[in-house]
């Protein structure tokens, strides 16, 4: 009984930085973003690293490097849209495709990105 309570716990515990994670409002992602800003995409225990150059023109830049070594370069077109980040890459799986996305902040510098349900990954700046 005493296992499953501190498992329980345990559980709980871990929970929390996701129920703690805010959704950056539109008014916070144009403050980030809008004059232009150099992110960091991934990092230890994400499966990737890389970074993003986001241009105040609307454009952006950058590349991935999966721990596998493959690379794959991001380019392509953002903008704001209500309290979502929206972008369309020009390659990649979702080429052509405009994904508007949540970023849920985890710190002061980072945010952890979602699509629906869907965990896209770890951003930094």
């Amino acid at each position: 009984m005493k296992r499953i309570t501190a498992f329980a716990v345990t559980l709980l515990i871990g929970a929390i930085p996701a129920i703690a994670a805010t959704a950056m409002t539109g008014k916070e992602l144009t403050a980030l973003l809008s004059n232009g800003k150099e992110l960091t995409l991934g990092g230890p225990k994400e499966g990737y690293s890389g970074t993003l150059s986001i241009s105040k023109d609307g454009t952006a830049k950058g590349q991935v490097k999966l721990d596998s070594g493959n690379v794959i370069p991001i380019e392509g077109k953002w903008h704001i849209a209500g309290n979502k980040f929206c972008r369309t890459w020009k390659a990649g799986r979702d080429a052509g495709k405009e994904i508007c996305e949540t970023w849920n902040k985890v710190g002061a510098n980072a945010a952890r990105v979602m699509s629906g349900s869907r965990d896209l990954g770890l951003n930094s700046w």
